[in-house]
């Protein structure tokens, strides 16, 4: 994963990603991983039911990836470490249904049409296509200050 470039909107953390022959649900999970558990989390996706299964499977193979670190480590506080990041992880919920009022799952991932209509009150929103500007401010317009907006593309 290619960092293009980082710009702050309104407040928003923007984050720019080149995908470069990359999977998508590989960079999430990746991403997601690497910020822990902060809060709620939306995926704005046109296709929210495929990108959620691949996203929560590439999801499975890194708590095993963690698994293998921890069972190998011989540092009692990094042990302990890995087993609460474990717990977070296994803890974690992957959901394509959009509630009618507030984020319920831990990862939600919906179009930008279903995000429009109920906008999610979350500190980090994946944006995985193109989609109206308007549709984007919209959808962030619940976001904290401090919020981060990671758009993914291929160039």
């Amino acid at each position: 994963m290619v960092r293009v470039n980082i710009v702050i909107m309104h407040g928003l953390l923007t984050e720019r990603y080149s995908l470069e022959g990359k999977t998508l649900s590989r960079q999430l999970a990746v991403h997601i991983v690497a910020h822990g558990p902060q809060g709620k989390m939306a995926v704005v996706t046109n296709m929210p039911i495929a990108l959620m299964a691949a996203t929560r499977k590439q999801w499975l193979r890194l708590i095993r990836l963690t698994e293998n670190e921890r069972s190998s480590t011989l540092n009692p506080a990094r042990k302990e470490q890995l087993e609460m990041h474990l717990l977070w992880m296994r803890q974690l919920r992957f959901t394509v249904k959009v509630p009618e009022d507030a984020l319920e799952a831990d990862i939600t991932f919906a179009t930008a049409d279903e995000f429009v209509h109920t906008p999610p009150d979350c500190r980090i929103v994946y944006v995985t296509y193109e989609f109206e500007r308007e549709k984007l401010h919209m959808l962030t317009s619940w976001m904290p200050r401090s919020g981060v907006v990671v758009i993914y593309g291929q160039g």
